[in-house]
């Protein structure tokens, strides 16, 4: 069985990652691809061999008869799209975070079941092979019972550029953008618990820098002015119904130390975990022991893709459904209304 999968939003990363992964596989029929700059469009449809093209792309679901959508856009345009692919049964991948909206996103969703259309939401982190096998370990009772994780992704001059300090379309700064991927790795990790308070704070503490002879994440799209209206540093502290706290740490700019990628530390009243390396922490006949697991990295957006296109040729629900999508988002919410209010909130 082949796919016809239709693109919305050719920017960096889908011409990146997206585009190339897709394209060889052979189970996947680029039919069409969609973003409002023709010069770009011309491009990409030219170099992947892509048959049709539009600028519109509520317009291209409408038309086209397609089995998948990928929505790349800007955050605030993907639920329009995501709703309409639902309408018509078509199922969907949606970049993160499913949106900014979490009212639109949770009538979308239940568009989408009613049409049995597949909503799956890029968190790529829980395609990561150090923490798809921490999930593992976690799983199996190593840890015993988890009682506070932290979590952090820190860059110290990292500000992207484009729409993603716009917050009429990205609907928040660092939080809305690899925030996602701190939270929702760390969240998937302890097993999806319900939040119960949440504290947050977010700031724009360097804002539109001039640092000298560094370059910076660039959208593809052309904006007409620079925006940035946005937080550059997040963190937040959320308390879980089962008793678990987590703690989390983001920023595009700081000026502190940068971390390589997302870090995470676990701790259980068995073992503690903490990647990355992946370790693991725990006693052994009452002897302190760490240990570090073996094993070949992987390509995580290939996993994750081969599993959207597993959940619809067997019917299954993706690991990162468009409900846990919401639910991350309605974190995110609560950490933003959090810090304007300068206190913790129940839930």
């Amino acid at each position: 069985m082949r796919f016809r999968v239709g693109i919305i939003g050719i920017g960096s990363i889908v011409e990146e990652v997206h585009l190339p992964v897709l394209a060889k596989r052979k189970d996947v029929i680029l039919a069409a691809v969609c973003d409002v700059n023709e010069e770009r469009l011309k491009e990409i449809s030219r170099k992947y061999a892509v048959p049709k093209s539009y600028r519109d792309g509520l317009e291209m679901i409408a038309r086209e008869k397609l089995d998948a959508v990928v929505i790349c856009t800007p955050n605030s345009a993907h639920i329009p799209y995501a709703a309409a692919a639902a309408a018509k049964g078509i199922h969907i991948f949606l970049e993160k975070p499913i949106g900014v909206n979490p009212q639109e996103a949770e009538d979308m969703i239940r568009t989408a079941g009613q049409n049995r259309a597949i909503v799956m939401v890029g968190m790529v982190s829980r395609f990561r092979r150090d923490v798809q096998i921490a999930k593992e370990y976690i799983e199996s009772g190593m840890p015993g019972d988890i009682y506070y994780a932290k979590a952090q992704l820190l860059r110290r001059r990292g500000t992207p550029k484009g729409w993603f300090t716009d917050r009429s379309f990205s609907g928040g700064g660092v939080l809305m953008d690899i925030g996602v991927h701190v939270l929702d790795a760390a969240w998937w990790l302890l097993g999806c618990p319900r939040p119960q308070r949440i504290s947050g704070h977010a700031v724009q503490a360097l804002g539109n820098y001039e640092t000298r002879f560094l370059s910076s994440w660039k959208s593809s799209g052309k904006t007409a002015k620079s925006v940035h209206d946005v937080e550059d540093f997040a963190a937040g502290w959320i308390r879980f119904e089962n008793g678990t706290v987590l703690a989390l740490e983001t920023s595009w700019a700081l000026n502190g130390k940068q971390d390589e990628g997302l870090s995470m530390q676990i701790y259980g009243t068995k073992g503690g975990i903490s990647l990355p390396p992946l370790t693991l922490y725990r006693e052994e006949r009452r002897i302190l022991s760490e240990i570090h697991p073996q094993f070949e990295e992987n390509h995580p957006y290939e996993e994750e893709f081969q599993h959207f296109f597993e959940c619809i040729r067997k019917g299954k629900t993706p690991v990162a459904d468009g409900v846990q999508g919401l639910r991350v988002l309605e974190m995110i919410r609560a950490l933003y209304e959090s810090a304007r209010q300068g206190r913790e909130l129940s839930l």
